[in-house]
């Protein structure tokens, strides 16, 4: 990639990676309003001739429409910023599913775009050189910043760059299964909370479960389609890519950095009869490799016991409240730190942003002002909600919607919990200040020896782009129908294996052992 240089203001050189190579506004006739547009059309009215006063452009992903609270929200975020570090912030809400294209499309545009809203990895960013490298600005800038990601900064580096700021409150990963309480209390079945569990303890919950419900009657929920349930039984470090593009069976933590097919080793072909034998005997629904329903919406329906899910600290409440029954977290995999863990919500600036100074100190400055954070999450104080109790730490408090305020109708609420320092964001009913106490444990809990030793490295995949996506087309073919035991492994496994083989995932396994050998050797 080409390396050009840009001069600043105060004299800080930043790396970016040549020419943007995503697409233009003629793809798709997919229509994109600048914030230059805003402007003209009045909707946004920032000024960036005020002084030396810096209009920063933010995106804000949302599950839909725009919030009618916006504007108030936009000039209760200036009020503190603008004295405080001499900028003004314009949100630009993009629906989350339209994110990574709206995105693309903007910095190809040329459309005025500051600070882009990252969910799920940066390779495709990176490799069309999007955005620019942050390691100068997070050094000289970034001390809020590093106080409160630590660790979780490993998720932000692609190449040995830093090209994203992670926003992560839980510092490990657990894996495992929810099952509702009330069906568990009929079967006369309990899990301890803290207790590793294994899948031959769900064989014996689900046998229970069949007997006394019995057809119609399933114990596992999920989209099946799109899903691969083999990290809800192991730890694996996905060596901040995808299970695709080889991992490291070990999760890293013995020292191993051998890299792997996950889908040609025996512990794979291991879970796939486990899935098999679960489905012959009645545990996943009959069209299960093809449902698109949420597990959730299954659950509702009386008909399932439990789906696989996170089983991190208020998991608990959140898959309880979203199923409408009380839920209970059964752990499979223990707790365990690896890269991917750290690259759900992230923080980027794209290679033309004007101003990258003044927007990485507003960025810094969302893991130091906790009011930012819940402004932005929640809306207003007495508008969008209300105060139950405060704790003793800035932005730490227990909140409930408004007077008349729901979910549905609050003017402004931010269900995608994706600004600033979460660790110190206000949290919902029924969660109490214990939380934030719970929280701080339960991230020092996992042990050294269960941090994977490759934290930090990401592969890169453009030297084997093609096959990369051939292997991932492979892999989305094939998975739904193992991960819900739809077909006898003896027949369907060795023909996904050869299809991966003819897609080319032994040469894509290889570049990544080149590349990670390469990064060992420079940490």
């Amino acid at each position: 990639m080409l390396a050009i240089l840009l001069s600043l203001g105060m004299g800080l050189s930043l790396t970016a990676c040549g020419n943007y190579e995503g697409e233009t506004n003629s793809t798709a006739g997919k229509e994109t309003v600048s914030a230059e547009s805003k402007n003209e059309s009045g909707e946004t009215e920032k000024k960036e001739s005020e002084g030396d006063v810096y209009n920063i452009v933010m995106e804000i992903p949302t599950l839909g429409s725009e919030p009618s609270g916006l504007a108030e929200v936009e000039a209760a975020i200036n009020e503190i910023v603008e004295p405080e570090i001499g900028v003004n912030v314009t949100l630009y809400p993009i629906s989350v599913s339209d994110l990574k294209s709206q995105t693309n499309l903007m910095i190809a545009s040329g459309d005025k775009l500051d600070l882009v809203s990252v969910i799920g990895g940066l390779s495709d960013y990176v490799s069309k050189n999007a955005f620019l490298s942050l390691d100068d600005l997070y050094n000289q800038y970034g001390q809020d910043i590093k106080d409160a990601e630590g660790i979780a900064m490993a998720g932000g580096y692609y190449d040995g760059m830093l090209y994203a700021v992670p926003s992560e409150e839980k510092m490990v990963l657990v894996d495992g299964y929810f099952a509702r309480k009330d069906m568990l209390d009929e079967l006369g079945f309990t899990f301890e909370e803290d207790k590793v569990y294994t899948a031959d303890d769900l064989s014996k919950l689900f046998k229970a479960f069949k007997d006394k419900y019995g057809e119609g009657y399933y114990g596992i929920a999920g989209t099946g389609s799109t899903s691969n349930y083999y990290s809800s039984f192991h730890a694996v470090d996905y060596l901040g890519s995808s299970m695709n593009t080889g991992v490291l069976i070990g999760a890293g933590f013995d020292g191993d950095t051998k890299v792997t097919d996950l889908f040609g080793t025996p512990k794979y072909e291991e879970f796939a009869n486990t899935m098999y034998d679960w489905a012959q005997s009645g545990y996943f629904s009959p069209d299960a490799s093809t449902n698109t329903d949420a597990a959730t919406t299954q659950i509702q329906s009386g008909f399932y016991l439990g789906y696989f899910a996170g089983t991190d600290i208020d998991a608990k409440m959140n898959v309880s409240r979203d199923c409408g029954t009380e839920m209970v977290p059964i752990t499979l995999v223990d707790k365990y730190c690896a890269t991917q863990k750290y690259q759900s919500t992230m923080w980027s600036i794209p290679y033309n942003c004007e101003n990258p100074e003044k927007t990485f100190q507003f960025l810094n400055m969302l893991y130091a002002d906790n009011e930012l954070d819940n402004i932005l999450t929640y809306g207003l104080e007495g508008i969008s909600y209300e105060v139950v109790e405060k704790g003793e730490v800035p932005g730490q408090a227990v909140i409930r919607f408004a007077d008349g305020v729901n979910e549905s109708n609050s003017p402004y609420h931010m269900p995608l919990h994706v600004y600033g320092d979460k660790s110190t964001i206000s949290v919902f009913e029924p969660l109490t200040l214990d939380y934030y106490k719970e929280l701080k444990e339960f991230n020092s809990s996992v042990s050294d020896k269960r941090k994977s030793c490759t934290l930090g490295y990401v592969f890169n995949a453009a030297n084997v782009s093609a096959q990369k996506a051939a292997v991932d087309a492979v892999v989305s073919q094939y998975t739904g129908i193992i991960s819900t035991g739809a077909q006898n492994p003896e027949e369907i496994l060795p023909e996904f294996r050869q299809a991966l083989k003819d897609a080319g995932i032994e040469e894509i396994v290889k570049e990544n052992q080149t590349q990670l050998d390469t990064w060992m050797a420079e940490q």
